[in-house]
């Protein structure tokens, strides 16, 4: 029986806001479980009292060489060798002070506790920094990003588990490496309240609200979609669209019926009473990015009964199918493929249905479940 885990976190996981919610519903749900949790949080702002010497150096020194020898450089702080010393003392320390912990889990790949304690280690994540050089940025690592990367390998290793989000990604990493104990165990959604179906359900019968999320990098995405509304706005003149994760600063030129929200922190009770004000007015969640769609955030409305208008990026494939009844996948990021889809969805007969089965197929990836899983596997 699990009875006591230490939690390590890139933040602080008692925050709804850190990491899509994640750290924080992940803990709260092994703490309903009756499970004692221990929260540490690794990230340099959390070790801020014992690293300030070493990130002076980094920031005045160490970072402005590594940039000029690599100017498109992903290496930051965290990822340093000065950082990855720091989380390691600060796990000898917590070994000590909580003795009787009977798993030490990271939700993170690296920094990790291999090769410091007998304690059984889980690691959980999303992707690793490898892959994300395969998959996102398509080129070859630095010099420094390569030592991360290293770093990262020997960790995930050397692991007793190691869990990933992905299907895709879960895939990969069980080809890349040598331990056998790498799975996926499903995807989660990150809500912090329910929806009320029939509430909802009369909401979005009517309305003609469209709701995009993401943030600065899938600008390229939001122009396309505001171009895509600027199609469909002569035809549905009520039609407005709403997007969360960026400011109108970020544009150059906004039409009307276009409101942007910025960044909702759910730890404030304001924002995130608009931003689920949002997920249950929204007529659709369009993000047509066609590397990554914002699954999250897409997961997380599907749960408020919104069909999902976005391109069949692999991990959203792989999770929910080449045909799906949640939703339209796009054909292409632009803007005329998506002011066609969208009007596909808006003129169905079947709107409604379309929201039940988005709900549907996302009520299965509740923490309750995934949790039950994950120590079901540990056992």
């Amino acid at each position: 029986m699990i009875k006591e885990i230490t939690v390590y976190t890139d933040g602080d996981s008692a925050a709804i806001s850190t990491w899509s919610n994640i750290p924080y519903l992940f803990t709260e749900t092994l703490i309903s479980k009756g499970i004692k949790v221990n929260r540490v949080d690794i990230s340099p702002t959390g070790l801020a009292h014992q690293n300030r010497l070493w990130r002076i150096f980094y920031n005045r020194i160490f970072d402005k060489i590594i940039r000029k020898i690599h100017p498109a450089t992903s290496f930051e702080y965290k990822r340093s060798w000065f950082h990855y010393i720091n989380v390691r003392k600060t796990i000898q320390t917590t070994l000590k002070q909580y003795p009787q912990t009977d798993l030490l889990l990271f939700l993170t790949y690296c920094p990790a506790a291999a090769g410091l304690t007998h304690k059984p280690i889980l690691l959980f994540s999303d992707w690793t920094y490898e892959y994300y050089f395969k998959s996102f940025l398509h080129r070859k690592p630095d010099l420094f990003e390569r030592q991360a990367i290293r770093r990262e390998n020997r960790q995930i290793e050397r692991a007793q588990w190691v869990v990933n989000l992905f299907p895709k990604t879960a895939e990969y990493m069980q080809k890349r490496y040598h331990n056998p104990n790498i799975v996926y165990l499903g995807n989660v959604v990150n809500a912090i309240m329910a929806p009320d179906e029939t509430a909802i359900l009369a909401q979005k019968q009517s309305s003609f609200k469209l709701l995009f999320v993401g943030k600065a990098k899938y600008r390229d995405s939001a122009q396309s979609l505001i171009a895509a509304f600027n199609l469909l706005k002569t035809r549905y003149p009520q039609l407005s669209l709403h997007i969360v994760g960026m400011i109108a600063e970020d544009f150059d030129v906004l039409p009307e019926g276009v409101s942007c929200y910025g960044y909702l922190d759910k730890n404030i009770a304001a924002e995130r009473k608009t931003y689920y004000r949002l997920l249950q007015e929204a007529k659709l969640f369009v993000n047509p990015s066609p590397l990554w769609g914002a699954f999250s955030a897409s997961l997380e409305a599907m749960y408020f009964y919104v069909p999902t208008v976005v391109c069949p990026y692999p991990e959203f494939v792989e999770t929910f199918g080449k045909d799906i009844r949640s939703g339209i996948y796009l054909p292409s990021d632009r803007p005329e493929d998506i002011a066609q889809t969208m009007d596909t969805l808006l003129n169905s007969p079947d709107y409604l249905q379309c929201c039940k089965a988005a709900h549907q197929a996302a009520e299965p990836f509740s923490w309750e479940a995934y949790i039950g899983k994950l120590l079901q596997l540990i056992r």
